[in-house]
């Protein structure tokens, strides 16, 4: 058995290798080992993170107890990691960088003859890669119209010219992932905020349309290991509702409920889902959620989130402080800004790179339409991110801080410019693809100083800002946090201090920086996860002036 252990105070993993039988023992342990699959039951496939990237896979032969390169990438922009396939014919080796991939297959039942490649790269064309009756089912970006298609090749002649399509993901429909059985692909997806699936046959090719419950925010997939099986499992959930488990039968078509609730959370909830329009007229779909009956929207506090980059969805899970939230009175809402991937491939490629001043733009636009709508008020209103979501936190704390009370940020990226012009840093090759190269490219480095949080602050009174950090974080190191903290206090305190303030007798904000033990990025253990959600609440709380509510 091969089982990963992490601790907190890093983000690099070990691979535990147990001997099950006669007695069970540790048989060795491979350090900073990423990810790792059998071949079969004495040869481990496993890749090694150095700096936060994996560039090497190796094999490890428990019968002659000796490990030996496969694989190695020589170019910084990808990351390696492994796969096998659902039916454990292949391990797959991953090469992807942000916009382009590279598989190879080393086949299982030969795992020491030299991997075989699919479809070399090409830039922005990303594939995976499924097994099936000796075909290879690839989800990729390739071809026309711009987004996710599903299409197979054989495996003996498996390049891009053999590629033919059997599905097409819909226009603004994000594709959450995908589940292999040996008849049926079962896909997962999101339009408009709402979840289905769409059950593809590979017998008969045809697709059927599975419609889940509107309530669902979020989907989580089960390993659903055993390839032969009818029967998918997966969780949906809510930021407001806990995990329900849900199972769709492949041969009666009907969608199973497991843990069915006698008053569902949400039936005391209102959902709604607003769009507001952004300065260039795109529609930005935003999620709200509040308290039933609640009277004088206008009067209760709000808590916006944002994230918006590298094509990740703004997370929608549950959280128990939600609740919480909720129950004591406030608006939360999540704002679906581009550079994020709610609505597919463009969504994210019109909010990275030279369009990232559209998601800065989009999360300005949310809010105004919220406090239009008699959603709160400015003075009352919060907003929290975390890691690359602080960009847009940031700029929008530049330019437009009226509209916001208080800040609370998670390891948030504020020094976009200086970081990524610093090639020794570990991630900077790699984030070039969402970001830019302001090094090769002096039209970008303009682009980025344009909004870069660190680069743009200036005299003026802004919102109340805390933030938490781990003091080994490789993300994002606390100097550079000190350093926009300090240039932040100062910005306040000129501003302040001027003549020609039109804020005089202005509450001055508070900025804190709570720097924590541990080297997580965003990923703290349990316990301290709720320590610092209780600490970032009572701060919010604090400055929108509700600790002093009866």
């Amino acid at each position: 058995m091969a089982t990963g252990i992490k601790s907190a105070s890093s983000e690099e993993c070990a691979c535990i290798i147990v001997k099950l039988h006669p007695v069970s023992k540790v048989e060795c342990i491979i350090p900073n080992a990423f990810s790792f699959e059998w071949a079969t039951r004495e040869i481990l496939f496993y890749t090694i993170q150095k700096n936060l990237q994996c560039h090497t896979v190796y094999l490890c032969d428990f019968n002659k107890k000796r490990s030996e390169l496969v694989y190695t990438e020589s170019d910084a922009r990808y990351f390696v990691d492994l796969y096998r396939t659902k039916d454990k014919h292949f391990i797959t080796i991953n090469s992807n960088s942000k916009t382009t991939s590279e598989v190879w297959l080393v086949d299982c039942h030969c795992p020491f003859k030299p991997p075989v490649l699919v479809q070399k790269r090409t830039k922005n064309i990303i594939y995976h890669v499924e097994h099936r009756s000796n075909e290879l089912y690839i989800p990729t970006t390739y071809g026309n119209p711009v987004g996710y298609k599903l299409m197979k090749a054989p495996v003996g002649s498996c390049g891009l010219e053999n590629w033919q399509p059997i599905y097409t993901v819909k226009e603004n429909t994000k594709l959450i992932d995908l589940d292999m059985f040996r008849d049926h692909c079962v896909i997962f997806l999101k339009l408009g905020g709402e979840l289905y699936l769409d059950i593809i046959s590979l017998v008969s090719n045809t697709v059927e349309n599975v419609k889940l419950p509107a309530w669902a925010c979020s989907l989580e997939l089960e390993p659903n290991s055993d390839y032969t099986a009818n029967t998918c499992y997966f969780w949906l959930m809510s930021p407001l509702q806990s995990p329900v488990r849900f199972a769709y039968s492949l041969m009666e078509k009907s969608l199973i409920e497991f843990t069915e609730q006698e008053v569902p959370i949400t039936a005391n909830c209102k959902t709604v889902r607003l769009e507001a329009k952004s300065k260039d007229e795109t529609w930005v779909p935003i999620t709200v959620f509040y308290k039933n009956h609640s009277t004088s929207l206008n009067k209760m506090p709000l808590l916006v989130h944002v994230y918006g980059a590298y094509g990740i969805d703004l997370n929608m899970t549950f959280k128990a402080e939600n609740l919480m939230l909720i129950k004591d009175g406030w608006i939360l809402a999540f704002c679906h800004v581009r550079g994020g991937g709610e609505l597919g491939l463009t969504w994210h490629k019109d909010g990275c790179m030279m369009k990232k001043h559209n998601g800065i733009q989009d999360l300005q636009a949310c809010i105004k339409l919220l406090h239009e709508l008699g959603y709160s008020q400015p003075m009352q209103t919060a907003l929290m991110s975390m890691s690359a979501g602080g960009v847009l936190a940031g700029a929008l704390c530049n330019i437009a801080p009226h509209l916001i009370r208080a800040v609370a940020l998670q390891a948030p990226f504020l020094d976009i410019l200086n970081t990524m012009l610093d090639p020794y840093l570990p991630l900077t090759i790699e984030e070039q693809e969402e970001w830019g190269d302001p090094v090769g490219d002096q039209s970008c480095k303009e682009y980025i100083k344009s909004y870069c949080p660190y680069q743009n602050i200036k005299p003026q009174n802004y919102p109340s800002l805390f933030i938490t950090v781990s003091e080994k974080d490789q993300r994002v190191p606390v100097v550079g946090l000190l350093k926009y903290i300090n240039k932040l206090r100062k910005a306040v305190q000129d501003h302040a201090e001027s003549n020609n303030s039109d804020d005089k007798g202005a509450q001055m904000p508070n900025i804190v920086l709570d720097v924590q033990p541990g080297g997580s990025h965003c990923s703290p253990m349990y316990e301290d996860s709720l320590k610092q959600v209780a600490t970032q609440l009572a701060f919010l709380y604090s400055e929108l002036g509700l600790d002093k509510q009866e």
